[in-house]
């Protein structure tokens, strides 16, 4: 009788033979333990299998953030979140313009008689102008527009009463027209005729502005520059020194 080693003995030469005989596609393939990661994966399950897997793309390979990024990109927004191409309402407009002159027009609040000449002014003038005429070109593209976007508030999420665009228009005249002024002040009655031609050009640049704001506020706030008109007390001697013939009439001075 064969004991139980003698028969173990043998089931493992039989089984060695066995496998020995197996094809190459069959004892080729790895354990799971020694794949290599991601990349490997496809090669390593199919490698010594005729036919199998060759042609298959390997992950890192295929073209997919670069392909979602570009789709998703081409997607509107929608909501609260404005589009890049959405127009903006005069409140962002006059808004943006104000912030954009603060530098400009406090080098000419703290010019000095010594420094109050043409050389010196010249340049923050032309950028008010530039500012200015930009701002310009931006309200007069908001004709033809909803008056839901006209009047809407700089963050697009409410309509915004008479009183509160008078109160907007009014803080970029008086911007510009108390940075005027403050020249005028310093020189007194002083002002050599270049000096003083050079801020009423300034001072007509926004008498096309405050037209632009007119003509497309004017259809859907009546009221405006009855509201205005008080709001610019303090500028309204700089106006009439400076003889902005299109702001005195507009505002009916």
């Amino acid at each position: 009788m064969f004991s139980f080693s003698t028969l173990s003995v043998a089931a493992t030469i039989a089984l060695s033979a066995f496998t020995s005989a197996l094809p190459l596609s069959g004892r080729d393939v790895p354990l799971v333990g020694g794949l290599p990661v991601v990349g490997g994966v496809v090669e390593g399950l199919t490698k010594g299998l005729p036919g199998v897997g060759r042609d298959l793309p390997v992950v890192g390979s295929l073209p997919i953030v670069g392909g979602l990024t570009s789709a998703v990109s081409d997607i509107p927004v929608v909501g609260s979140v404005l589009r890049r191409d959405a127009p903006q309402s005069v409140a962002a407009i006059l808004t943006q313009a104000h912030e954009q002159l603060l530098a400009p027009t406090d080098q000419l609040k703290f010019v000095t008689k010594q420094n109050a000449t043409v050389a010196a002014i010249t340049g923050p003038a032309g950028e008010i102008k530039t500012i200015l005429i930009n701002t310009v070109h931006a309200i007069q593209g908001l004709t033809g527009q909803p008056v839901e976007v006209i009047l809407a508030s700089v963050d697009g999420t409410v309509q915004l009463a008479a009183h509160e665009l008078a109160t907007i228009v009014a803080a970029v005249l008086t911007l510009v027209f108390g940075a005027l002024g403050a020249v005028l002040t310093i020189l007194g009655g002083a002002v050599e005729p270049a000096l003083f031609a050079l801020l009423a050009d300034v001072g007509a640049v926004v008498g096309i502005l405050l037209g632009a704001v007119v003509a497309v506020l004017g259809t859907v706030v009546g009221d405006l520059i009855a509201i205005l008109v008080p709001l610019l007390s303090t500028v309204v001697p700089f106006i009439l020194t400076l003889n902005i013939a299109t702001v005195i009439k507009l505002l009916g001075l």
